[in-house]
């Protein structure tokens, strides 16, 4: 059977789950891809929470919410899962790790290591390594372990991507502002 959204919502509401298992059939890895790559999380921590939004969009179903959106459910179900997937990582870690710490200790010293810094580049390094919180953690987040704005701001606990980068902003600036004094 080919399913659309129309009869995956009709079957739900009556109580039956063969469209939601579809739905979590078909797009499971594509979730799991998509968020791993751009949130770069771990994947069984992106599976319970796309599992936690099929369970949403099921009670969304049920209770009458998903009538009249204008998205497709799997892009409705993507929104939820990415909304779960939020939740867990500000229920997780508000610091770094000691892995992660290790982590970026060791490429710190693979990068020392293997290309000479520049005095300058050093005298940012140690700046950085020596700045005030926000500040510190945010700039290791973003340019040490790549993580992206949206992913700094759920960590940092921030309301949107938009306070993490103002705050970067303030950052930088912060170092240019010691660079020029110096």
């Amino acid at each position: 059977m080919t399913w659309t959204d129309a009869d995956i919502v009709k079957v739900t509401k009556e109580g039956r789950d063969e469209g939601l298992v579809y739905l979590y059939k078909t797009h499971r890895d594509e979730f799991r891809q998509w968020a791993v790559r751009r949130y770069q999380v771990d994947s069984d921590l992106v599976l319970d929470a796309f599992q936690d939004a099929i369970m949403a969009l099921r009670l969304n179903m049920t209770q009458g919410k998903v009538e009249g959106i204008k998205s497709s459910l799997k892009t409705y179900l993507f929104a939820i899962g990415k909304n779960q997937l939020f939740n867990r990582l500000k229920k997780g870690k508000k610091e770094f790790s000691a892995e992660e710490l290790s982590l970026l200790e060791n490429t710190i010293r693979i990068k020392s290591d293997t290309e000479e810094l520049s005095d300058r580049q050093e005298e940012i390094r140690n700046m950085v390594k020596h700045m005030e919180e926000p500040c510190r953690t945010i700039l290791k987040m973003f340019y040490y372990l790549g993580y992206s704005m949206d992913v700094i701001a759920v960590r940092m606990e921030y309301k949107s991507e938009d306070v993490a980068k103002t705050l970067k902003s303030r950052c930088i600036k912060k170092i240019r502002a010691k660079i020029k004094a110096a």
